[in-house]
């Protein structure tokens, strides 16, 4: 039986766990982290299903990845599961200062927006383009004790420890899914790696029921509405590693969130939270090539920046499949 080591206990490295042991239910697997939900940075994520582009990272995979997890969000919000894993289907505004705006589809191409109309478009005064849209939100800090559990349910391992190099764990074990995150620029020297700060202001306000993001230039805003509290973003501070709340930020944040509702201004604010996301020029999700000086093979599975929560179980389908090819001795050198 094989062993496998998983390193990172954020969406992205949990939810490579659980698919994992869906495929292979009787394989020894161990999650390492340093740290564990409610502590990731997955747990403060908006966590709103929206694909994007992720820097280089191939246009076809990046679609591939999220119709994979747009499907399990879409099953687990009509699942008896719904509840404790706290994932919802929501509706809302999304308005831009680009006049070409472009309707939003869904993973199967169908039409899950429409144009605002000219009345709904003087709500948003700086917006010259705007859609009502349906997608999926996640609760993060329900979700990820949701993997967790799934993962120790169906026998996994967990344990809290620092790893500093990928070296201490060869020759322990056979298989290592590095799913570090940030942490790889420290764990393997990757240069690509780096930071982009984000803020966000958590609020008590029960009243708000949809969800609304105005883009006005590179700056985005967002109102997101959730079961315990709805979040205010955002922020994308490239290269900026301060992981301290900043006043200046947070002001100028709910400022522009009470612009687009003024009800906020009512609101109680719950907590804050910064974290950073790990951005690359592309998502690294590959089978390192096999090294003469260790027997234990590694895939990679990070670098998604922002996009962790939307592409996060179609990656970890990618995992597994690799794993598969592995097991069956099939040679997969190439990138993906």
């Amino acid at each position: 039986m094989k062993t496998i080591c998983v390193v990172g206990a954020g969406v992205i490295g949990l939810s490579s766990a659980v698919r994992i042991l869906d495929r292979f239910p009787n394989i020894d697997i161990t999650v390492i982290a340093d740290k564990f939900t409610p502590h990731t940075t997955s747990d403060g994520a908006g966590a709103l299903l929206e694909v994007y582009a992720v820097g280089d990272t191939p246009l076809e995979l990046v679609q591939k990845w999220g119709n994979e997890t747009w499907d399990h969000l879409k099953n687990l919000t009509f699942s008896v599961d719904a509840g404790s894993a706290r994932v919802q289907q929501v509706s809302g505004y999304w308005v831009s200062s680009d006049p070409q705006v472009i309707l939003k589809t869904n993973r199967d191409g169908e039409n899950i927006s429409r144009r605002l109309t000219r009345e709904e478009m003087q709500l948003f005064p700086q917006a010259k383009s705007g859609q009502f849209f349906t997608t999926y939100l996640v609760d993060c800090t329900s979700y990820l004790p949701w993997l967790m559990k799934r993962y120790i349910n169906k026998g996994g391992k967990i344990i809290n420890k620092t790893i500093q190099s990928l070296d201490e764990l060869y020759p322990l074990y056979e298989i290592i899914i590095n799913c570090s995150g940030l942490h790889s620029h420290q764990l393997l020297g990757d240069k690509e790696l780096f930071p982009a700060r984000g803020e966000t202001i958590r609020v008590i306000a029960p009243w708000i029921k949809q969800l609304y993001i105005q883009e006005i230039g590179e700056e985005i805003t967002y109102i997101l509405p959730g079961s315990k509290n709805v979040v205010l973003g955002g922020t994308c501070q490239k290269g900026n590693w301060d992981k301290e709340c900043n006043q200046k930020d947070r002001s100028a944040l709910f400022e522009r969130c009470c612009q687009i509702l003024p009800s906020l201004k009512m609101a109680t604010v719950d907590y804050n939270w910064v974290g950073l996301r790990p951005c690359r020029s592309r998502v690294r999700l590959e089978m390192e090539p096999r090294s003469a000086h260790t027997k234990c093979r590694v895939i990679h599975n990070y670098g998604h920046g922002g996009a962790g929560i939307a592409l996060h179980w179609g990656c970890a389908q990618t995992v597994v499949d690799l794993l598969q090819d592995l097991m069956n001795n099939t040679s997969i050198n190439s990138k993906l």
